[in-house]
């Protein structure tokens, strides 16, 4: 899609604006053009859905702003081949995880799991089990809520389960996802020198795919040197092939080149954790930042397609501000590509063996 940001005057700006009014319960002008009150908005709603807090309208943004119009109760759900998304769902997600039921982790995306819980759900309460959210459905779920509950604890134990599976192995054997960010005809961020986000990462996962074989891992990457795919056909690739883990590598950036530093992220929403995630998120973190690349931007929860729709412990990576003349210097020497693959090889090890987040 093309890019929404300050400054534009359109009918697009004016779908945003009613948008963010409708999520945020805030009065915003909606006379379509993107002003500092409309940018003050996005950057809030950005924050309060785990997005990057850039001001810019971009594919993520929108997918959450197209989300949070539903709410529960305000259409049917159910499990279809394209997947149910919206705040809806996440809704639903939470209110069977408090009541004891899997409904598999609150990322908004009706999938399996959910289809399940609601059918175990129906089950228990005496509904017709079709594996529909309807009104029926909804109606029996607002009356049985457990506010004093904490919830997903299925989701939870099935999740520490599988990690403590992993507990004692190598990376031989291994399936690892590897997602160079970006791809053919979107560079996204460009360095002072002119190098692009999608040069940078491609050259990192090349030298990280190259060192994971040689331990006998089996690595499925997620796009070429000449394909873009979007974030949920990565996501997608990524469950349909079956690995156990996933890592992602762009670069941030930032209007001022003083910016820098390393920063790693994970799934988290309002009411959920990936804990996978948030392990080798740490795990990996902490290896980039032993290896020189700093300073410390520290780790975050985020709820990008990548690390939303992925049913493994995924983390996306950014180890330099590209938009540094420092930390562009870095990315694209080869000595420092090569410490950065050896640093996530090291983080995945790590995490195979069971280690704990640093």
């Amino acid at each position: 899609m093309q890019l929404i940001r300050a400054g534009d005057s359109s009918p697009a700006v004016r779908d945003v604006q009613q948008r963010l009014a409708r999520a945020l319960g805030q009065d915003l002008p909606l006379d379509g053009a993107f002003d500092e009150a409309t940018l003050r908005a996005v950057r809030h709603f950005q924050r309060e859905r785990g997005l990057p807090a850039d001001g810019i309208v971009g594919p993520e943004t929108w997918r959450s702003l197209v989300e949070a119009g539903w709410t529960l109760g305000d259409r049917l759900l159910w499990h279809s081949r394209r997947m149910m998304r919206g705040d809806d769902v996440r809704e639903l997600q939470h209110r069977l995880n408090q009541l004891g039921f899997d409904a598999g982790a609150e990322d908004g995306v009706f999938g399996p799991l959910a289809r399940a819980a609601v059918e175990e759900f129906q089950r228990n309460v005496g509904l017709d089990v079709d594996g529909v959210a309807g009104p029926s459905t909804v109606a029996a779920l607002r009356r049985l809520q457990r506010a004093h509950q904490s919830g997903g604890v299925g989701v939870r134990a099935r999740e520490r389960e599988w990690l403590r599976g992993l507990s004692g192995r190598t990376l031989a054997g291994a399936r690892v996802f590897l997602d160079p960010g970006h791809g053919a005809g979107d560079p996204g961020h460009v360095g002072p020198s002119g190098v692009s986000e999608a040069e940078v990462s491609w050259q990192v996962v090349s030298r990280l795919s190259a060192r994971l074989a040689a331990r006998g891992a089996h690595v499925v990457l997620s796009r070429g040197p000449g394909s873009n795919p979007t974030g949920s056909e990565r996501a997608r690739l990524a469950n349909e092939q079956g690995v156990e883990v996933a890592v992602s590598l762009g670069a941030n950036a930032l209007a001022t080149p003083h910016a820098a530093g390393a920063s790693t992220y994970y799934f988290g929403a309002p009411h959920f954790v990936s804990e996978g995630g948030y392990r080798l998120a740490h795990l990996v973190h902490g290896e980039v930042l032993a290896a020189g690349w700093g300073p410390d931007c520290r780790v975050h929860p985020m709820t990008w397609s990548i690390l939303r729709q992925t049913r493994m412990p995924t983390v996306v990576c950014e180890p330099g501000f590209i938009t540094s003349p420092h930390d562009e210097a870095r990315l694209v020497r080869p000595t420092c590509q090569d410490r950065l693959a050896a640093a996530v090889v090291r983080a995945l090890e790590r995490f195979f063996e069971g280690a704990p987040a640093d």
